[in-house]
């Protein structure tokens, strides 16, 4: 991917960029930064403008196709690129597409910490309801995309499904509570993972071989908030009694000293 093309695609998933986010995904200097930022602008032509000479470069039209998910996080280096070619398939499936102008709108609130109105339904709203939230942080789980946010009509941080999210609208206000008060995304858990005690000893090695070679077990660093979504993608057995094989390969073996987190009401929107 050529560098213009990296910067289009994260523009029109971040809805604007500026001379500071180049220089964060390039690692060059202001004054080249700036001269690809003109590239950028000539480009993309009406597609987008700039206030000023100083301002960021903003997307206009909304309805323009983007680039899909994994090559927004390949151009901000959060995954590597996939493979290609017929001998390699990608089994993964996304089951809940995320609208670029959802993403955009609350990726620019983040950096701003600022709010956001959004439309969003729940099992409880399945219509959808009107929320202002404070969003902080993007979380990709292997099945879908969430954001960590403030919620002002529940008075707590919460995890909110962007496919759950109709529309979101930019505000001016700014958030009261900062990333740095959602103690639940700071705390880090270790979860000891291990192969699941109910198997035979012969079973146990070759999943221990398979899982993590050369050892019995595997100590995983997950925050909090999102530790079930771990324990769930993963299918980690919490119960030996009540989660056994064949369905439950895998067990937390230190999950007596943890949070207890399905017992209790998860912090989810």
């Amino acid at each position: 991917m050529s560098h213009l093309s990296k910067l289009e695609t994260v523009l029109t998933w971040e809805g604007a960029i500026d001379n500071e986010r180049i220089r964060e995904l390039l690692d060059v200097k202001a004054v080249w930064a700036s001269r690809l930022m003109g590239e950028l602008a000539k480009r993309l032509g009406r597609r987008a403008k700039r206030a000023s000479a100083h301002a960021p470069l903003e997307m206009l039209d909304a309805r323009l196709p983007r680039a899909p998910a994994d090559e927004y996080l390949r151009a901000i280096g959060s995954r590597e690129p996939k493979a290609s070619g017929e001998l390699i398939e990608d089994a993964r499936w996304d089951l809940s597409p995320v609208s670029p102008n959802v993403f955009s709108a609350l990726f620019r609130a983040a950096r701003r910490q600022t709010g956001v109105r959004i439309v969003y339904r729940s099992m409880s709203q399945p219509h959808g309801a009107e929320r202002i939230i404070f969003p902080h942080a993007f979380v990709r789980a292997p099945r879908r995309w969430h954001v960590r946010a403030w919620c002002a009509q529940r008075r707590e941080f919460r995890d909110f499904t962007l496919g759950r999210i109709d529309s979101a609208e930019l505000l001016v206000q700014a958030s009261e509570h900062p990333a740095s008060m959602d103690d639940a995304w700071h705390r880090i858990l270790e979860l000891v993972i291990v192969a699941h005690p109910k198997l035979s000893p012969e079973q146990q090695d070759m999943i221990a071989h398979e899982y993590f070679p050369g050892a019995r077990a595997m100590r995983l660093r997950v925050r909090e908030c999102l530790a079930a979504y771990a324990i769930q993608d993963l299918r980690l057995s919490l119960d030996a009694a009540m989660q056994g094989p064949p369905d439950f390969q895998l067990f937390v073996s230190n999950a007596a000293k943890l949070p207890p987190l399905f017992a209790a009401k998860r912090q989810s929107a």
